[in-house]
């Protein structure tokens, strides 16, 4: 089988010839390879060099680092920029630098405000500090629209010579994880009990935005012709520590509507949700309701898998989740013991994706990836 059959079979619920494996890696390969931060978000050509350096860690699929185009914002999703929250690009990978980050702060002040006079009520906050001001507007339209076209032409010539599909076309984020960083844990905290109406509203309003912007960025990836591209990763989880009661009434109806949404429009969903939603599982359930087979990967950080598996196991494909910490501290052979803990809990049937713990740790063993992609080989044979 090809990567992407192999791929479409656990999408599908069915087995391949071997259990996919997919580490999601982001920042490892750059950083082995010796590029800057910046190199990576704006030099393409070497951006993708450096995965064909290292093509023997790339897996079933490879993680087109959407995140150089569009990060955790609302609007001006352009690489390297910084015009929403304190996204910060750093020059160098630590020690002399770090990787990207971003700083939470309460900018969204009113609700009512946003939503009547749009994001010009954010984008020029004082709080941000964002340096919006010294940038050109040939650079920021170049960055916005010109430079999404060109790197996309970059990963199709990549998946043309390599067979390797991409793991999506476009990233979105969760309304309510946005919150979290344009009101801030704490006061969207308070927000969810002291007026929840206004909390859903604002989730309604923003979703809308959100799925308009992903859809389109996964067509100039190439949806519909370069395999992977017509995948949409939804990014995140929900705030850590949410209630069952809180998650099925401000969460997971939005998720659901935004599945569904994309899914109708031709798009798969690859839903990456971090945290630990073992406690969410029998609602979660019913993500891919009502939907075609084949149209929805959950994707778990620190759930529970054989949990999952009893629970999830027939409705929708699995992923995950070999620990971050792991990859980072371990060695080869326990890395090994953990890949094959998960098969036998996990793989029985079809439906599931060998994977990380969200994304590989930029300083992550190689050897220790290497032993998860072997760990398919060795005991993911159906």
């Amino acid at each position: 089988m090809t990567r992407y059959e192999r791929l479409q079979a656990a999408w599908n619920l069915e087995e391949a010839d071997r259990v996919p494996v997919a580490p999601i890696i982001c920042y490892m390969i750059p950083y082995l390879a010796g590029l800057t931060i910046k190199e990576m978000f704006t030099e393409p050509e070497k951006l993708i060099g450096a995965i064909r350096q290292h093509i023997d860690l790339v897996g079933d699929n490879v993680h087109p680092l959407i995140t150089t185009l569009d990060h955790l914002s609302m609007f001006g999703r352009a690489g390297w920029d910084q015009a929403t929250l304190d996204w910060r690009i750093w020059e160098h990978f630590p020690p002399r630098g770090n990787i990207p980050s971003l700083y939470e702060k309460c900018i969204i002040g009113d609700y009512d405000e946003v939503m009547e006079r749009g994001f010009s009520t954010l984008l020029f906050n004082l709080q941000l500090k964002n340096s919006i001001h010294e940038r050109s507007l040939d650079d920021f339209l170049y960055y916005q629209f010109e430079y999404p076209q060109t790197y996309a032409r970059h990963w199709r010539k990549f998946v043309l010579e390599t067979g390797i599909p991409l793991l999506m076309g476009g990233r979105v984020c969760h309304p309510l994880d946005l919150l979290q960083y344009y009101r801030g844990i704490n006061q969207l905290t308070m927000d969810i009990y002291e007026m929840p109406e206004k909390v859903q509203e604002m989730c309604n309003w923003l979703m809308d935005y959100e799925a308009l912007v992903v859809m389109r960025r996964a067509m100039v990836m190439g949806a519909g012709e370069v395999p992977g591209a017509e995948v949409i990763f939804f990014y995140n989880g929900g705030p850590p520590g949410m209630s069952p009661r809180v998650f099925d009434e401000f969460y997971y109806p939005t998720a659901k509507k935004m599945v569904d949404l994309f899914v109708k429009r031709g798009f798969k969903v690859w839903c990456h949700w971090d945290n630990d939603q073992t406690p969410y599982l029998e609602t979660i359930q019913h993500i891919a309701d009502g939907l075609p087979r084949g149209k929805v990967v959950m994707d778990f950080e620190k759930t529970n898998m054989k949990k999952a598996k009893q629970v999830l196991g027939g409705k929708v494909c699995l992923y995950g989740n070999i620990p971050s910490a792991l990859l980072v501290y371990g060695e080869p052979e326990q890395v090994d013991q953990a890949c094959r803990q998960l098969i036998v809990d996990c793989a029985s049937g079809g439906g599931f994706i060998l994977g990380s713990e969200c994304e590989v740790p930029w300083d992550s063993k190689p050897e220790n990836v290497r032993a998860m992609l072997r760990a398919a080989e060795k005991y993911g044979r159906y």
